[in-house]
């Protein structure tokens, strides 16, 4: 049976809780809402961690409990721990390049300035071909605004198309795990 791991960054503890930079943890959620996954602690792969069946395939669903700009060193054990291909770990993100309300698929690729994921790359020993969900949160438009932005919530209009983006993705999520990657492309990418 192949084994799919979805990991959603974002910063540990109630203070970063439903932040911009958490809308991976956040899609997460929602998947463990959706499936009925509950997550527990796995320390030796630094994340809360929970599984579920989907047709023939065992999914992952993983937190990182370290902070956004360390959150390989979960990700890389997690990988090699329960076998991971790299074209079966999809990493959820927030995108200061994406509107709130817009989430987009990509596979491999740079970090495009994204801590997490230029952590992850490292920790994978410079390897980039994974598959990635970009939640769009917008930018402040200033780059030195850029670490107290992603902080913080935002309004709420922002908060609500965020949720919009994310619901979105979860009606494409079982084509990426099925790699049915065009026809998750073509649905979420068309959307206005």
């Amino acid at each position: 049976m192949e084994t799919f791991l979805v990991v959603g960054l974002g910063n540990p503890g109630s203070r970063y809780a439903n932040t911009r930079h958490n809308a991976g943890t956040d899609f997460v959620h929602m998947l463990c809402e959706k499936y009925d996954v509950e997550l527990k602690e796995k320390k030796k792969y630094k994340a809360y961690i929970g599984k579920f069946l989907l047709k023939d395939m065992e999914v992952i669903l993983s937190i990182p409990t370290l902070f956004m700009n360390q959150c390989g060193k979960s990700v890389a054990p997690s990988v090699k721990g329960e076998n991971i291909k790299l074209k079966n770990l999809l990493v959820v993100h927030d995108d200061l390049d994406l509107p709130p309300g817009v989430s987009k698929l990509k596979f491999s690729g740079g970090d495009g300035g994204h801590n997490g994921l230029k952590d992850i790359m490292q920790n994978l020993s410079g390897k980039n071909d994974f598959k990635r969900l970009r939640i769009g949160i917008g930018h402040p438009g200033d780059a030195k605004k850029v670490n107290s932005f992603v902080v913080k919530k935002g309004s709420t209009g922002e908060r609500k198309n965020k949720i919009l983006a994310m619901h979105r993705a979860l009606e494409v999520f079982e084509l990426v795990v099925f790699d049915d990657w065009e026809k998750a492309l073509t649905q979420l990418h068309s959307v206005k």
